[in-house]
């Protein structure tokens, strides 16, 4: 099935939010965000995104939910047994009336140790993974839709390229035969090596032929709609048919003197041009 470069996935597990997004890119690019205390883990991140796309730019952001943190706090015991040996050494100094409450303690933070505890991991790639899925599901889904455009417009390119083969073949014939005719009025008249002259007609006639470019033309559309039918990663082969069908076209409209052979050419370039497009977007 045919992928598109754009999507996005989200998910939502334990302590742990992850977003991410895709956009278009002509390789694969991946950008990870995460909290300091997740860092360790960006390349395991990194490689599962690797095993799901081959192409675009991937944003992966992880949070954490503040809320939801859990961790245990302790009490620096050796700092509080000095702060309250302090506090008794000045109350005797200063003869200060009556007792040291608890309360006292409160304004120092120093006292108080908060130690996170070590993020679930598995529950982390869990998340990862769920997001990735989902920017892949919705890449597929809108794919699904690029494929569609995509068999449209081919499907007017191949009418286009069979009333092509017939004008070709029409115009060709009619030019060959005017050619014919006129170089024997020119015989007659001038009294010219008809031999010599027919072989020069044979020569400039296989120079206009563009038969050759029709079927190259009708061969890679079909090479092409083979190619979406099959799906998976098919972006780079789509780009370099359309590259092989654009120069047999141009050559169709340098080769040609007939005007509607030209302007069904200018057509048909026009259509390739739509399918470019198309596939800009796609994996």
């Amino acid at each position: 099935m045919i992928e598109s470069l754009t999507g996005y996935g989200v998910s939502e597990k334990g302590i742990f939010r992850v977003e991410a997004k895709s956009l278009n890119h002509r390789f694969l690019e991946i950008n990870v965000k995460l909290p300091t205390v997740l860092s360790k883990h960006e390349i395991d991140i990194r490689n599962l995104a690797k095993e799901n796309f081959q192409r675009g730019k991937i944003d992966i952001i992880v949070s954490i939910n503040q809320k939801e943190r859990i961790g245990k706090v302790y009490l620096n015991k050796e700092l509080a047994a000095q702060l309250y040996s302090a506090f008794i050494d000045l109350k005797k100094d200063l003869s200060i009336l009556g007792s040291i409450d608890l309360s006292i303690f409160s304004n120092f933070k120093e006292l108080f140790i908060y130690e996170e505890e070590s993020p679930d991991v598995s529950t982390l790639m869990l998340a990862v993974n769920e997001a990735l899925n989902g920017l892949k599901q919705m890449r597929i889904r809108e794919g699904e839709i690029i494929k569609g455009s995509l068999i449209e417009i081919l499907e007017n390119l191949e009418k286009n390229t069979l009333e092509l083969e017939i004008l070709v073949d029409i115009s060709y014939n009619n030019y060959i035969s005017s050619l014919k005719n006129r170089v024997k009025e020119l015989i007659e008249q001038n009294y010219l090596d008809e031999k010599r002259v027919f072989e020069q007609i044979i020569i400039y006639a296989q120079k206009v032929d563009i038969k050759e470019e029709v079927d190259r033309l009708k061969s890679h559309l079909t090479q092409f709609k083979e190619t979406i039918l099959k799906g998976e990663v098919v972006g780079k082969k789509l780009d370099f048919l359309l590259q092989e069908m654009n120069r047999e076209t141009n050559t169709v409209l340098a080769k040609s003197e007939d005007i509607n052979v030209k302007n069904l050419a200018i057509e048909i370039k026009t259509q390739t041009e739509r399918l470019k497009e198309q596939i800009q977007n796609i994996q």
